[in-house]
């Protein structure tokens, strides 16, 4: 046999319950009992409506239940203590037994109507709650387990579960609630019909098993433990394509039949987290490619004028150094010519050096991020007291990013703070590389406003960190970097 549906009033609390059923029997008796003692002088009409005004309060406070139990309270007592409005129900007239048809209807009527308005305040309320949580963007685990216990606890379901669909066919369970239990967090299962998770899945519609006769040996056995006897799914779609499901489960027999209309809210609360977090995620790794992409692109040009450019360059003031050298005494405007041309050579030797530098600096690629910030530091226009505490070598992606931080907040430092020093620390703790930069001096510096800080800000953020910016007037620059070490 079914479980039954388990009305609005019996999801109250105990204590609200007993005060449902007590004025129920109570107000109905002392509203007769007031009018017998009155008299004749309350019309019929009144006493009706006072005796319905009753059941309306019973019904906001518990439910249909107990309306219904006033309605039928004060029916008795109408007739008991004195003769019914229009006459004796031993009568039989027509009118009295309208007037009786039409009280028991309204009052029946009320009960219901409240009842199913409780209801669905509450499946509003709940749906609130995780369509707040979709809007923080809550991690994923946070919000399966507050849908798997809104849903268990909206349907008086005796547990639920929220899946995904693996490639291969299996489910792994993302949050398990109530007489769920018997499976965990994290396991895989193979779902088979009829399970209703695996007919939504393969539907893409709701649905729902009542049984699981029909189920191999195995699965009867599984569910035998875990105390499952009904279930009903509602398959999450993502952009079209099934991702997985919300299951409710039920002991004692099949769940109410508007369940799966109820359950669909949530799985399209679900999928829309779903789709935002995958937008999330693929925008973050369509940003971190742009930026390995530019530091590929960095490190090629800065080899590319290194292995060419900078070689040909050499060797030809060799060549012409050689030149020179073979030049008979009697020439010495040639030899000041040549000589002329090999500095300026050199010259533009040394820029190009400058430019390669700048561009991806071959220390860092040779030796790290040690070396090269110390090197960075050597060439700084004022002072940096460098305080690097790595015991390896990093990631090519964080020594790149926390190299050109590095060089971004000095060089801002020099042009901006009128700072006479800059320190700077490089740590790694708790899982993160730390950079602090800090300088003593005007201040007043806003992220908003220039470019350097904001392209630091996207490259840093890029890659999964956080950049913070401290600067009052007057009061030099504070800047702290932390880059995640590990995806």
């Amino acid at each position: 046999m079914g479980a039954p549906h388990r009305p609005f009033a019996e999801r109250l609390p105990q204590r609200r319950r007993k005060i449902a059923w007590l004025a129920a029997v109570g107000a109905p008796l002392a509203l007769t009992a007031s009018q017998r003692i009155i008299g004749s002088e309350v019309p019929p009409a009144a006493a009706l409506f006072a005796t319905l005004l009753v059941v309306v309060v019973v019904a906001l406070i518990g439910g249909v239940g107990p309306a219904l139990t006033a309605v039928t309270v004060g029916l008795l007592a109408q007739e008991t203590l004195f003769t019914f409005p229009y006459g004796s129900l031993d009568n039989h007239e027509p009118a009295q037994i309208a007037v009786l048809v039409v009280f028991v209807l309204v009052g029946a009527g009320i009960g219901i109507l409240v009842d199913e308005l409780a209801r669905l305040t509450a499946e509003q309320a709940a749906l609130k709650r995780i369509a707040t949580l979709v809007a923080r963007g809550v991690p994923p685990a946070e919000l399966f387990s507050a849908v798997a216990k809104e849903v268990a606890a909206l349907l008086t379901a005796d547990g639920a579960v929220v899946v995904h669909l693996e490639p291969d066919g299996f489910v792994t369970l993302l949050a398990v609630e109530g007489r769920a239990a018997e499976f965990a967090v994290g396991e895989r299962l193979q779902v088979e019909p009829p399970m209703a998770s695996a007919i939504a899945m393969l539907t893409g519609r709701p649905a729902r098993a009542d049984d699981y006769k029909r189920g191999s040996p195995e699965l009867q056995r599984r569910l035998l433990r875990a105390g499952i006897r009904a279930s009903v799914a509602g398959p999450i779609l993502v952009e079209g394509h099934v991702w997985g499901s919300i299951v409710a489960v039920a002991e004692r027999g099949p769940l109410p039949p508007d369940s799966e209309e109820r359950m669909l809210n949530f799985a399209e609360l679900v999928a829309t987290a779903i789709a935002d977090a995958e937008s999330r995620t693929e925008l973050v790794a369509s940003r971190v490619r742009i930026v390995t992409a530019a530091d590929e692109t960095r490190r090629r040009i800065e080899r590319d004028l290194h292995d060419g450019v900078q070689q040909r360059l050499v060797s030809l003031a060799l060549d012409i150094r050689a030149a020179q050298s073979a030049l008979p005494p009697t020439a010495p405007e040639v030899r000041s010519e040549l000589s002329r041309i090999v500095t300026g050579l050199t010259e533009t030797l040394s820029d190009l050096r400058e430019i390669s530098r700048g561009i991806h600096p071959a220390i860092l690629s040779d030796g790290g991020l040690g070396p090269a910030l110390r090197t960075l530091a050597r060439r700084a226009a004022i002072p940096v007291a460098l305080d690097v505490r790595l015991e390896e070598r990093l990631s090519d992606g964080i020594e790149v990013a926390a190299y050109y931080a590095v060089a971004e907040l000095v060089t801002n430092s020099v042009k901006h703070s009128n700072a006479p020093a800059v320190d700077v620390t490089v740590t790694r703790t708790n899982g993160a590389l730390h950079i602090l930069v800090h300088d003593d001096g005007i201040g007043g510096a806003d992220p908003s406003r220039g470019s350097g800080l904001i392209g630091l800000r996207d490259r840093v953020e890029a890659l999964g960190g956080t950049i913070s910016v401290r600067s009052p007037n007057g009061e030099g620059t504070v800047v702290e970097v932390a880059l995640p070490l590990s995806g």
